[in-house]
């Protein structure tokens, strides 16, 4: 194991921010290998185990960087981190795709009686694919990164990963393409819409109860996948520095 990695695992816990961390034990190491460099120099037995011994305790060392440097926003305020912002950029970025997507197809959305030009099919199912299937495990993905970097120990994490698996479920681009109807409840001609919800359609109309199963089963393999990889990562790196 590389010197000062015990002292790196105590300033991430205490919640020091893993950038500033890693600047510090570079200046520890680079420090180390002059103070060896000069024992050595002096002839010195053990030169190594001196020079480390000059520089204080590993709980010296960390109280010297927690003393001097504030801890990070993840720990001060994971509800922030790990909650509220991945939410607040999720809705953003479809409400910003959508307002894009608006002007791109609103002026001609109206002359499709006929279906959708294929001119705007791979469009539609590019940003339908990425808003519903990329964006909530890219969202996911960067909490589970910054929560195991910074070793962050919070049940924020969780409350982040399922609010990112619930909103990522449910929202999306999506067109949604009725086909003419003709039965109990009259006639209706077929013709597209777009949603920010995947919606599924029966008999000519939206059937809330199977929108909301297709949301849910989306969800739950996103929370799933999601937390496998969070405890994964969480127990290697536990492991690495058991090593």
């Amino acid at each position: 194991m590389q010197p000062f990695e015990n002292v790196r695992e105590q300033l991430l816990k205490a919640g020091i921010a893993a950038v500033a961390v890693n600047r510090y034990i570079v200046e520890l190491r680079e420090h180390l290998a002059d103070l060896t460099a000069k024992e050595r120099a002096s002839e010195t037995a053990d030169a190594n185990g001196r020079a480390r011994n000059l520089m204080g305790s590993d709980a010296q060392l960390v109280q010297a960087m927690i003393d001097k440097t504030p801890r990070s926003l993840a720990t001060r305020a994971p509800w922030a981190v790990f909650a509220l912002l991945p939410v607040v950029a999720l809705i953003a970025i479809i409400w910003a795709v959508a307002n894009v997507m608006m002007h791109v197809l609103g002026p001609v959305h109206a002359a499709w009686p006929e279906g959708v030009p294929d001119t705007y099919t791979g469009l539609i199912a590019t940003v339908s694919f990425g808003t519903s299937y990329l964006l909530g495990p890219a969202l996911a993905a960067g909490c589970i990164a910054l929560a195991v970097r910074q070793r962050v120990s919070s049940a924020w994490v969780w409350v982040g990963l399922s609010l990112i698996a619930l909103f990522g479920g449910l929202l999306g681009i999506h067109m949604n393409i009725f086909p003419p109807y003709s039965g109990p409840h009259g006639y209706r001609p077929g013709g597209t819409t777009f949603s920010a919800v995947h919606l599924v359609i029966m008999d000519g109309r939206v059937n809330p109860s199977a929108t909301l199963a297709l949301a849910a089963a989306r969800a739950t393999v996103l929370f799933a996948v999601a937390a496998l990889a969070y405890r994964v990562l969480r127990t290697h790196f536990r492991m690495r520095i058991q090593d």
